[in-house]
């Protein structure tokens, strides 16, 4: 494989990796906006990124089965262009309810990308190779926190708020373009599932029995929202607590994209000489080591910008080490049913996400302090159920000698 960052990847991967930045472009952008949206509509923007994490994790519940029955290119037509109806319903928003509305329905649309092109992976590559592309997605999808938020910042103080959701229209009708043109249909005919919801849901309840699956559905779960709860705090506690205006704090918030893509590559190395299950069980208790640092260095003084964001990147690193291997290995045994686990997976996460996000905007007292706390006890709950998830491995192991 090329050395360089962004190896060269064929057409179909190029589309999927697009489709995954549609959650950080829309999560990132309009962060340095969050001022201007309080000061038209009232408090409780916050709430905004929480109506989208929650459409975010309930919708690949329907879009996992609808691509196991009609195939992976029919939803998302119907997902991308729901997905560009919401945004443009954002930028027309008259208040903070129609804005929280048109989030849920931007999300539901957003929804379908990540989940069924983590299932188009899945149709093309072996388990190992999975790892690797999932690597490669996530140095890709590392651009979207990159040059989101400091793009965001840059369009929001040219032109306002609602210009952010005009670009996102635009993205949604270009992914439905490139789409169109460039993806065809992955899925086996052999493996199309009847849409039942007998089947349905015996197929959900197949994967909520498997301990590996849900054990490894946990440590990505708790580690997205260790991540989550330092994005969605950060405008309300960075801003204010270093004096960064928008510009500024987009920029910060863009190294998150480095961190990942840091991640990435060194997660990409070692896949050369090793599973995804080695590389986890190194990689495993990196995130609470990193967060108990960051809960040190804020215990009791507010420390420097550039200290408190050094622990914090290194934290974001260490995730991102992670959560790649913990998602192969959860879909490794389900290439039948690769939609609707890949969905089930997603919205596990995405449910946990943004459950730290509603934490976030209800326990935290503007501090420093706090927020790394609510930051390293998901990142020791990541921790805890790696340990478990392998202590199953463990007992399976020996009973089948």
């Amino acid at each position: 494989m090329s050395t360089r960052i962004l190896p060269r990847l064929p057409g179909w991967l190029w589309l999927v990796a697009a489709m995954t930045v549609v959650g950080p472009v829309s999560i990132d952008m309009y962060l340095p906006g969050f001022p201007l949206i309080e000061r038209e509509f009232g408090s409780g923007v916050e709430h905004t990124m929480a109506a989208y994490l929650f459409g975010i994790a309930l919708s690949p519940l329907v879009y996992g089965p609808l691509s196991d029955r009609f195939g992976r290119k029919p939803p998302l037509y119907f997902s991308l262009a729901l997905y560009t109806a919401g945004s443009l319903g954002c930028v027309l928003a008259g208040s903070m309810g129609q804005l929280l509305a048109m989030r849920v329905a931007q999300a539901c649309g957003a929804g379908a990308g990540f989940v069924i092109g983590r299932a188009i992976v899945r149709d093309r590559c072996e388990p190992h190779e999975t790892a690797r592309v999932f690597s490669l997605l996530m140095l890709i999808f590392s651009l979207g926190p990159i040059l989101a938020p400091g793009v965001g910042g840059l369009i929001i103080g040219w032109w306002g708020w609602r210009a952010a959701f005009w670009f996102q229209v635009l993205l949604g009708l270009g992914l439905l373009l490139m789409m169109h043109l460039t993806l065809r249909e992955t899925q086996d005919p052999a493996h199309v599932v009847p849409l039942r919801v007998r089947n349905i849901a015996s197929g959900y309840g197949r994967l909520l029995v498997d301990r590996a699956f849900i054990g490894f559905a946990l440590v990505g779960g708790f580690g997205m929202s260790t991540t989550f709860s330092y994005v969605t705090g950060a405008s309300n506690v960075m801003g204010p607590t270093y004096g960064l205006a928008p510009r500024e704090l987009g920029l910060l918030l863009g190294l998150n994209g480095l961190a990942f893509m840091l991640a990435s590559r060194l997660n990409t190395l070692a896949l050369r000489r090793h599973g995804p299950t080695e590389i986890l069980h190194r990689a495993a208790a990196g995130p609470l080591l990193c967060a108990a640092l960051l809960v040190g260095a804020t215990a009791f003084v507010q420390p420097p910008l550039a200290v408190f964001v050094a622990l914090q990147l290194a934290l974001f690193v260490a995730v991102g080490r992670v959560n790649p291997n913990s998602a192969a290995l959860a879909l490794a045994r389900h290439g039948r049913q690769a939609g609707t686990a890949s969905a089930l997976l997603g919205s596990i996460q995405s449910l946990m996400g943004t459950l730290a996000g509603v934490n976030v905007a209800t326990f935290t007292n503007g501090t420093v302090n706090r927020l790394a706390l609510l930051m390293a006890i998901p990142a020791a709950c990541a921790w805890l159920s790696y340990r478990w998830v392998r202590g199953q491995q463990s007992a399976g192991e020996a009973a089948s000698r």
